[in-house]
């Protein structure tokens, strides 16, 4: 066996129903999966599925069986009861995926009896393009049960999806790992094959169980198991091999002047396991980010939207990072960076969750950390660690010496950086931008999702240009739209969405959406090897509501928990205009005045009136008014004199303007205008507006306590900043599920 077999061979298991476990019926036997932390094992949802509802349950077991090597140096197999604890996606009461089962499809199974289990290596960081890879799993493809293995390479990659090429997974292949062979780590699980391509789950999926009831809690705990784990077998005096040492004689895993070992990575994440986990995704990109511009003294965004979740896989995205230099190149502060990140999330942990780490925990982190900044041979870098750890924020200072006379064993200077300038404050608020276009022939609207970043910085998220029917944009921005608000949230701070609409569409409920669905997903168009669907399976279906007091915040309307606004997407394809801009000053300025959009008396209502006549009829009007003036509406704005009148407040250069969306009878406006003239006057000026509008938003959706309180209608609001992000930022596409070139 190679290096790779070796290793993998005893942390890779069989799936099947209760029994001996040698029999080929398939019925008997399930499929594959591996250990990733001792008693936790890896697999896919459709090979659990094959024991019915009652396995995905966890009411049923199911029985799994490995390899262990004995003193003797003899293969034996070992047996264990596994049940199953999380399943993405899990089938609703009604629901049977015959075909294919959807991504993620993966299911993580507590094994009784492997507490002594050896376990594979999971990546730290994205898969680079055309990496070779290993394919392990079990089988009965050709009449015999045993492991097969293969090699291919990686030909594409989405956040869903791994395209395989070379060998093709034959059944009873699903759940088995997909081996990074240049990193010695786990880069996908086996899912299946579509057409002539391997189909594999990046691990990185794996956080997509966190959204299951308790998902996140037990994930966590496996996640920090695994790192314990890995350490324990390098300190290990055994004879046989570990993934540590073999990744140490890896080129790959840390190029050269690097000063990240494989002995330092072991030791560091089973450090940062100790740590509570971060909020989110967006906790550690920001993290990650600030420490970036400490030591390259600039600021530099991601143009890839970074699939993140533990401070593992934050410390991977800093290997390799080199200073910015004229021309290309620059020196590798990998290992600056990753102690300063080290040194700042372990700052964060006590400042914001005292108590949450074990003082003898903590205590031995900050130690080991202090001797990593006493041999550090950038002193300015030492200088920064230890004052993190003493609680004082210090950045790199720009004076600072580096060691005199550090040599390297040939006698020549190391790699060591020169101290970069100091750095202005972090960035502290992301938010998320929405794009629909304008309808095609087909009446599709093509959409995007982006991250801006202190509404300058743009980080593309997804996007579709051929586009969906308006109704179904809700459904097709779920996913992108989750993704991009676990980046954004950071801190206190909870992203904003802006939605740009073609006006015919400014009605949409925007502000009521939920991020959860209303049924499963649709069946996925990959075929999973050997499925062959279930009925019957009444489990949670993972939207959060079993009937008790557990609560998915996905389930509430987005308006309710954060600022949701609507912007024009016509008007932020040209250049601001000049009222646009003095307008959008007064707002800033304040205070905020109420007026009629239509320029009417507010118990008229809208239907009160003839229209008025001309092809401009209301811009007079809205072009007198002062800079400071909001423009509302009591009605939709999609179409007839509501769109008039939206179309002429654009033009007379209106940056706010709030409208009840609602069809309603129009004796219901004074009221509706009285509620809107109240929270002008709370917001007083435009950047105070949200918490009001939001406020409203939450009495309105009770329509009970709203009849009582005298509410009326469904709240929209136009906050349409110019320059948000400045006119012609280029902004780049997601890739394409492609092979690279191709």
């Amino acid at each position: 066996m190679s290096a790779f077999d070796e290793l993998v061979r005893p942390s890779l298991a069989r799936i099947g129903a209760p029994g001996d476990g040698y029999a080929t019926d398939r019925d008997l036997y399930w499929g594959s999966g591996f250990f990733v932390a001792p008693g936790w094992l890896v697999t896919c949802a459709h090979v659990v599925g094959k024991g019915g509802a009652a396995v995905c349950r966890g009411e049923s077991a199911m029985r799994v069986t490995w390899q262990e090597r004995t003193a003797a140096d003899v293969w034996e197999e070992r047996t264990g009861t596994g049940t199953a604890v999380l399943l993405a996606p899990s089938p609703g009461a009604a629901e049977s995926f015959r075909d294919a089962w959807p991504f993620p499809d993966l299911a993580l199974v507590r094994v009784a009896g492997a507490a002594d289990v050896r376990c594979l290596w999971l990546s730290d960081r994205e898969p680079g393009a055309r990496a070779p890879v290993g394919l392990y799993g079990w089988s009965v493809q050709t009449g015999e049960l045993g492991i097969r293995h293969g090699t291919g390479e990686l030909t594409g990659s989405d956040a869903r999806a791994l395209l395989l090429g070379g060998s093709l997974p034959i059944g009873g292949l699903s759940g088995g790992p997909v081996l990074d062979l240049r990193h010695g780590s786990v880069i996908g699980v086996i899912k299946g094959r579509r057409r002539e391509e391997g189909v594999a789950v990046p691990v990185t999926a794996l956080h997509e169980l966190r959204e299951t009831r308790d998902g996140a809690r037990v994930l966590h705990e496996v996640l920090r198991a695994h790192d314990l784990h890995h350490l324990r077998l390098y300190d290990d005096p055994s004879p046989y091999a570990n993934w540590t040492t073999l990744q140490a004689g890896l080129p790959a895993l840390a190029p050269p002047c690097s000063g990240i070992t494989a002995d330092l990575r072991a030791r560091l994440y089973a450090h940062l396991a100790e740590l509570p986990p971060p909020a989110g995704a967006g906790e550690i990109v920001h993290l990650v980010d600030e420490v970036k511009e400490q030591v390259r003294g600039e600021r530099l965004r991601s143009m890839v939207l970074q699939n993140v979740r533990t401070w593992r896989e934050g410390a991977g995205l800093l290997y390799g990072l080199r200073t910015l230099e004229p021309g290309g190149g620059g020196t590798l502060v990998d290992l600056d960076a990753v102690l300063l990140y080290a040194a700042k999330a372990v700052r964060r942990t006590v400042r914001d969750r005292p108590g949450a780490v074990d003082p003898a925990r903590l205590s031995a982190f900050t130690h080991w950390l202090g001797e990593q900044a006493d041999g550090h041979e950038h002193w300015a870098v030492g200088e920064a660690v230890r004052g993190l750890l003493e609680g004082a924020d210090a950045p790199v200072r720009a004076d600072a010496p580096v060691q005199a006379g550090a040599r390297g064993p040939d006698g020549v200077r190391p790699c060591i950086p020169p101290a970069p300038p100091a750095v202005r404050p972090p960035a502290t608020r992301t938010d998320v931008l929405v794009r629909i276009g304008a309808p095609m022939y087909d009446g599709r609207y093509p959409w995007s999702v982006q991250l801006i970043y202190d509404g300058l910085d743009i980080t593309p998220v997804d996007a579709d240009d051929r586009g969906v029917r308006a109704e179904e944009l809700v459904a097709a921005l779920r996913r992108p739209l989750t993704q991009a608000l676990s980046q954004g949230d950071h801190g206190e701070h909870l992203a904003a969405i802006e939605v740009f609409l073609p006006r015919k569409l400014f009605d949409l409920p925007v502000d009521e959406w939920q991020l959860l669905p209303d049924g499963p997903a649709p069946p996925d168009a990959v075929t999973d090897e050997g499925h062959e669907g279930y009925e019957g399976y009444a489990g949670d279906d993972g939207d959060g509501d079993d009937g008790d007091d557990f609560v998915d915040e996905r389930s509430m309307p987005l308006g309710m928990r954060r600022t949701v606004v609507i912007r024009d997407m016509r008007r932020n394809d040209r250049a601001p205009a000049p009222e646009w801009r003095r307008r959008w000053r007064g707002a800033v300025r304040g205070p905020l005045a109420h007026e009629p959009l239509h320029g009417r008396a507010p118990a008229d209502g809208h239907l009160a009136a003839t229209a008025a006549a001309g092809r401009y009829p209301y811009y007079g009007a809205l072009s007198v008014m002062d800079d400071t003036c909001v423009p509302v509406y009591c009605g939709p704005v999609g179409s007839g004199e509501g769109q008039a009148a939206m179309r002429d407040a654009l033009m007379a250069g209106h940056s706010v303007v709030l409208w009840r969306r609602d069809r309603h009878d129009h004796d219901e406006c004074k009221d509706f205008h009285r509620q809107a003239a109240h929270a002008l006057a709370t917001a007083r000026h435009a950047d105070g507006l949200h918490g009001p509008v939001r406020d409203l938003r939450i009495r309105l959706y009770d329509p009970e306590s709203a009849r009582a309180q005298g509410l009326r209608g469904k709240l929209a609001v136009l906050f349409d900043p110019p320059d948000r992000p400045p006119y012609a930022t280029e902004t780049m596409r997601p890739p394409p599920l492609a092979a690279p070139g191709g």
